[in-house]
């Protein structure tokens, strides 16, 4: 991602109403990205969806690098 991508929030009247089931899940839309800490295209990002009775929302953005989110390798400084 790049920064410049808009993420649109549910507003007032999207809002569920209370009991209204809700889901939180990772979109289709996986790319890879530069790492600032490991010097190379090693993170995949990709955007975070609420799914609503009432629709679809852009909530976010989640970046994992393949190097440095890794538990077996030791945190970089």
């Amino acid at each position: 991602m790049t920064g410049q991508e808009q993420h649109r929030l549910p507003g007032p009247a999207a809002a569920p109403a209370p009991g209204a089931s809700v889901t939180l899940t990772p979109g289709t839309d996986v790319g890879e990205d530069w790492c600032p800490a490991c010097k190379a295209y090693t993170r995949l990002t990709g955007t975070v969806l609420l799914l609503t009775p009432d629709g679809v929302a852009t909530v976010g953005a989640w970046a994992w690098c393949e190097i440095c989110d890794d538990p077996e390798e030791a945190p970089r400084a």
